[in-house]
């Protein structure tokens, strides 16, 4: 048994050397559409999320802020990329810096809550 992003373990599984038993995201995994999520299983509060994003050091202009903003919304639309992302059974997404830092809030939040349940955060 193993969590993980669909990308590490796409190559096993469509060798047939393993089985994906559910995925944690909100909904399924077009490269995996046959997999429920734990939300359907019964488990609403299992959802969580591999992610990625590009950070820069604090007081960066924002004349660059915005021109590296620009190149990463372009990067991710990019074919080529979007065909690396998907062939390695993830969605390619931006999300702009204010989205993208609710959701990083939000997720941190979430993992916060659950590492204490556990016991393992004070």
């Amino acid at each position: 048994m193993m969590a993980s992003g669909p990308g590490s373990v796409k190559p096993h599984v469509d060798a047939g050397a393993m089985r994906i038993l559910a995925n944690w995201g909100e909904e399924r995994i077009s490269s995996f559409p046959d997999v429920p999520t734990f939300k359907e299983l019964g488990y609403p509060d299992v959802v969580y999320y591999n992610w990625a994003g590009l950070s820069v050091p604090k007081g960066v202009p924002e004349p660059i802020m915005a021109r590296l903003r620009e190149a990463m919304r372009q990067a991710m639309k990019d074919p080529d990329a979007v065909r690396i992302f998907e062939s390695g059974g993830s969605a390619a997404a931006y999300q702009d810096a204010p989205e993208f830092a609710k959701f990083v809030d939000g997720d941190s939040a979430r993992l916060i809550a659950v590492t204490k349940k556990i016991g393992k955060l004070e």
